[in-house]
């Protein structure tokens, strides 16, 4: 049973798209050889431990990874609910976010995607390492995770920004949670507004917006600055990167997530 248990893991975490409970049995007992009533028992003992959960959309049942659980998104990060205990092992960077109507509580892959691009500009990358001082933006941060991730992973100051209100009292809330209110401002200042540049800027945010916003977020940067774009489908990635290029920045990194796209860019030239 723990192996059938492991496959279904597998199949919903890895899976290119969202899979109902029968997509997911059917798969798991042809790829496994096993009948599906084995499979149904697993992936109702999953769900019974909080490890999987039911999402509900138009009307259709399907499995996901649930997050009422510590549950790691990248190599280091791991997102968990403020009432759940968790012993962070060496090297690992712990978020804690609380339930709310905002957008960003890991689920999505958008946001888990963002995260992981953090985590590979923050962590092993050469790009930001001779940096001994590192700003961070969120733009448009909804429950503030990405600007609690920046902070956690080393970003000195973050500013968060964001126009609506609930999410600007669920992010201050969460960054309060975390401990991090004299590390992340938020403010709800147009980015035009903000005098200075950031090392390290992350938007999860719809492609007409990101396109809109390319020549404000570029002129944030200065030589050696990173942008993370998320928040868009496959066919409007070609278009997104040329709207950046135009700018004078460099892809350097792009990953896909059940159609969801994230882009890394640069700007080039030593910082």
């Amino acid at each position: 049973m723990e192996n059938v248990k492991q496959a279904v893991r597998n199949m919903v975490i890895d899976s290119e798209k969202k899979m109902t409970p029968g997509e997911v049995e059917k798969a798991v007992a042809r790829a496994g050889g096993v009948d599906r009533k084995t499979v149904r028992l697993a992936i109702k003992d999953l769900v019974g431990l909080g490890e999987l959960t039911y999402t509900y959309l138009y009307g259709t049942s399907f499995l996901e990874k649930s997050f009422d659980r510590p549950v790691r998104v990248s190599k280091r990060i791991v997102i968990k609910p403020p009432d759940k205990a968790y012993q962070p092992q060496p090297g690992e960077v712990v978020v804690n976010i609380a339930a709310g109507a905002a957008f960003g509580n890991g689920t999505h892959p958008t946001t888990c995607l963002a995260l992981r691009a953090l985590d590979f500009v923050l962590g092993d990358s050469h790009y930001l390492k001779r940096r001994t001082s590192l700003t961070g933006l969120d733009v448009g941060t909804g429950t503030g995770i990405l600007a609690i991730a920046l902070a956690r992973l080393g970003v000195q100051k973050v500013i968060a920004t964001d126009i609506d209100p609930c999410a600007v009292s669920e992010a201050t809330h969460n960054i309060s949670l975390n401990g991090l209110a004299e590390q992340v401002t938020i403010m709800n200042t147009p980015l035009e507004e903000l005098a200075t540049y950031f090392s390290v800027i992350v938007a999860n945010l719809a492609y007409p917006t990101l396109t809109r916003l390319s020549a404000v977020l570029s002129e944030k940067m200065e030589q050696g600055d990173v942008l993370i774009l998320s928040g868009f489908k496959e066919p409007a990635s070609k278009d997104l990167g040329k709207a950046y290029s135009d700018h004078g920045l460099r892809l350097i990194r792009e990953e896909t997530e059940r159609e969801w796209v994230c882009l890394v860019l640069r700007k080039p030239g030593q910082p």
